[in-house]
């Protein structure tokens, strides 16, 4: 009898841990979702499918210290810009969940082009997600400058 109570004590538990290992990689995948829509929407400059993937209360630093609301930000998006993004992509990913909020710490990489010439530019970007609803959403978000590169000719 105490042997079928700790098998059933030990297959409870291995449930129980289950599920909470399934939800925590479901709401890692969408929290990464939500980061790659938004690189990708902020690579093409689509400042409706941003406006849906912030935040209201979202504000960004920027790399020199500076501090932008998120009306500061979709009008630098909506602005001509000189650079020409062609791709992007991201490395080094670290992603923390808990309960309705996320970290995603994650090396990202611009490729595009400047007057014809080619450039790939790296950050280390930090982002911040609340779960509003049933959706994730980026509330904060900071990013380093790690360099530049241009290729020789």
């Amino acid at each position: 009898m105490i042997f079928r109570a700790l098998l059933l004590s030990i297959a409870l538990t291995s449930a129980v841990s289950g599920a909470a290992g399934e939800s925590r990689n479901s709401n890692e995948k969408q929290v990464l979702a939500t980061i790659d829509a938004l690189n990708q929407a902020g690579l093409h400059r689509d400042v409706e499918r941003l406006k849906s993937l912030y935040s209201a209360q979202y504000f960004h630093t920027n790399p020199d210290g500076s501090v932008m609301t998120l009306a500061d930000v979709l009008a630098s998006y909506a602005k001509p810009t000189p650079f020409k993004f062609e791709s992007s992509s991201a490395d080094e990913r670290r992603v923390v969940v808990a309960a309705d909020s996320a970290v995603v710490s994650e090396r990202l990489s611009l490729h595009g082009r400047k007057d014809g010439n080619p450039f790939v530019s790296r950050y280390r970007v930090t982002y911040v997600l609340v779960r509003e609803g049933q959706r994730w959403k980026v509330i904060n978000s900071h990013s380093s400058l790690l360099g530049i590169d241009v290729p020789k000719k």
